[in-house]
């Protein structure tokens, strides 16, 4: 059995060593080149043959870049500029907040420059120019133009002021988001064709020459509309969505969210693709052939990413996990057979026979062998399942191997919480320890038994107490303002402190909440381990001259190896799951001055949705409190080891 076991374990770990190792090629990899400086992205253009990508970007300049990012040019507008769009002859229109349009050559000189009068919020057009738009800050309507000369030629009046603009390839369509929830499609002359609309603001709106439109919304959705303006498929990202495009044949839909995320899902609204990239993701845009797809970011970054190798790794990520899983339930298999024949040669078989006869007794214990499994063990073996993915319950879920924990190990909130951490655990060993143990050794050698039952009860008729009125309490005493530490030192002539608002002083002010730090279930623990130990052998101690100081140190300590084992244990397993308290006392802050890594898992799963980062979180906090365990556990011998 022994070497089938082994074995089967190597199978198994050849298995995911393999998935571990694909994780980088699923995952996407990009070229990317940097504007002149960490400028946010706020439009992207890909000419008609995809040999030219246009920049616009908050630092006043649109740039054009060749399709491997060489520089050709960067101009400068006196605001930001808003938007960017290639027409078919190789020119480039570019809006901005200094309230003009502009028309550009293939050199970036310009070849008109218009007065809107008000800040232009965007520019788009088709392929060849023909149909050219425009919208402007508090006008409700959309502005046509002749981009030979940048004259209006007509405007379609929607009623309300458009944020958002897109026109098809062909120019057939153009569709605008607006502040009241709607996406609003019109004709290239203007003429209003339907209104679709979505739940949240609208930040982004893309169509296609069928007339299907994108609509990305800040409730972290992407939702399709078919030509005869049906919602059709939603997708979900993980934050808010900052862009949309969709491919000319309208196959494709990208995404980009304000968490660095971009996404490529089919029209369907099938996940095909998606990766991460350091700051927020800001624009997407296709070429035309739809086989390149280029993302803008607030850190003034553009990344090129080849679609149909994306596609081609994800759809190879699926099969190598789907060999993975029946390779594990082969191995698992072969392991279960080899365990059932080596009982079978040590004649043990019959322990099947015992079973089936307590056969009642085991179905009655099923209810809670099903909700311990449910709720304590789906639980911790989904979060280490998951960890290695990007995982959206109900949405998205994406295999990205490693990734979470690469990410891990550059977060500075982790970093710095890990600082936190180890400063918790050595004060939280004190604090666990010490205090506990002088009040349990103090109410042992109490000579009045009804004194010592008096004293235990005090102490414990403060567990009635819940432990978030404790906090709360604590909260109010260290207030700046009313708080009664500060009245204290007032009344002394000294200076309040801002104790949970300094950044300096935050920490040790959690630190010393709960003084003088009697934990309850630690002090019941000491003095049970105190009244195990025999009187007979502190009897003959006294008899051989060791005063009190003595027994303690010789005796009492020693014979309380185990107590100080579980309790070493415990605390090391609560301070580094715990982030309750900080989490009500000072959220993390101020700054990141109180942050801990538990904390950083909270916020990753419940406000920011990442709940593939979160589980990995929370599968790096087990591993360091499983070998933490294990050492302690070797290390640590009880009197009876």
């Amino acid at each position: 059995m022994a070497l089938r076991s082994k074995q089967a374990l190597v199978a198994m770990w050849i298995v995911f060593s393999a998935v571990f190792t694909f994780a980088g090629a699923a995952s996407g990899n990009a070229a990317a080149w940097t504007l002149d400086a960490a400028e946010n992205v706020t439009s992207l253009s890909v000419s008609a043959d995809g040999g030219r990508i246009a920049v616009g970007s908050y630092g006043a300049k649109a740039y054009s870049f060749g399709a491997d990012g060489t520089p050709q040019f960067a101009f400068e507008a006196r605001n930001v500029v808003t938007g960017v769009a290639f027409l078919g002859d190789g020119s480039l229109l570019v809006s901005s907040d200094d309230r003009r349009l502009y028309k550009l050559d293939e050199a970036g000189r310009p070849v008109w420059e218009k007065d809107a009068k008000r800040q232009v919020k965007s520019v788009a057009a088709s392929r060849d120019g023909a149909t050219s738009a425009y919208i402007a800050q508090g006008q409700p309507a959309v502005f046509f133009i002749d981009p030979a000369t940048g004259e209006t030629v007509r405007e379609s009046d929607i009623g309300i002021a458009p944020a958002q603009l897109s026109v098809s390839p062909a120019g057939r369509y153009v569709a605008a988001g607006a502040a009241d929830q709607y996406a609003y499609v019109m004709d290239a002359e203007g003429l209003l064709l339907r209104r679709m609309g979505v739940t949240g603001s609208i930040e982004a709106v893309s169509v296609t020459d069928d007339g299907t439109v994108a609509v990305g919304t800040s409730r972290n959705e992407i939702v399709i509309f078919s030509p005869d303006g049906a919602a059709s498929a939603a997708m979900t990202a993980k934050d808010v969505v900052t862009d949309v495009a969709l491919s000319e044949d309208g196959a494709f839909v990208a995404a980009a969210d304000y968490s660095g995320n971009v996404y490529l899902f089919s029209r369907d609204g099938r996940t095909l693709w998606s990766s991460r990239i350091d700051g927020a993701g800001r624009q997407v845009a296709f070429n035309r052939e739809a086989t390149a797809l280029y993302l803008g970011s607030g850190a003034g970054t553009v990344h090129a990413y080849d679609v149909a190798g994306a596609v081609a790794s994800a759809k190879s990520g699926a099969a190598v996990r789907t060999a993975a899983i029946v390779f594990a339930a082969a191995a698992a298999a072969a392991l279960l057979g080899g365990g059932l024949l080596a009982l079978k040669r040590k004649r043990k078989l019959s322990v099947f026979v015992e079973a089936w006869r307590a056969r009642y007794v085991y179905a009655a214990l099923l209810p809670s062998f099903a909700l311990i499994f449910v709720f304590l063990y789906y639980p911790a073996f989904s979060g280490l399942f998951h960890s290695l993915y990007d995982w959206n319950p109900g949405g998205r879920t994406v295999f990205v191997g490693l990734a979470n924990f690469e990410r891990m190990a550059n977060d500075p909130y982790v970093t710095k919480g890990l600082g936190n951490l180890a400063l918790l655990i050595v004060t939280g060993l004190v604090k666990t320890l010490v205090p506990p143990l002088i009040a349990a050794e103090l109410i042992y050698h109490l000579r009045n038994k009804r004194a010592q039952y008096g004293y235990r009860t005090l102490f414990v008729a403060s567990m009635v107490v819940p432990a978030v009125a404790g906090l709360l309490i604590w909260q109010n005493l260290y207030d700046p303002n009313v708080g009664l530490i500060n009245k204290a030192l007032e009344a002394f002539g000294l200076p309040g402190h801002a104790w949970l608002g300094d950044p300096n002083s935050a920490l040790w002010a959690v630190i010393f909440i709960g003084f003088p730090f009697i934990g309850i279930l630690q002090l019941l623990v000491f003095y049970a381990g105190l009244l195990a130990i025999p009187e007979e052998l502190i009897e003959s101690a006294k008899m051989d001259g060791a005063g009190l100081w003595r027994v303690i140190r010789s005796i009492h300590l020693p014979l309380l190896s185990g107590q100080f084992k579980l309790l070493l244990i415990l605390c090391l397993i609560g301070v580094i799951q715990d982030f309750g308290a900080i989490l009500i006392v000072t959220g993390g802050g101020p700054m990141d001055s109180t942050y801990v890594p538990a904390l950083q898992m909270y916020y990753a799963a419940t406000v920011f949705n990442d709940l593939g980062y979160a589980s990995a979180l929370g599968v790096a906090m087990f591993a360091v409190i499983l070998a933490i365990t294990i050492v302690n556990m070797r290390l640590i011998k009880t009197a009876h080891e």
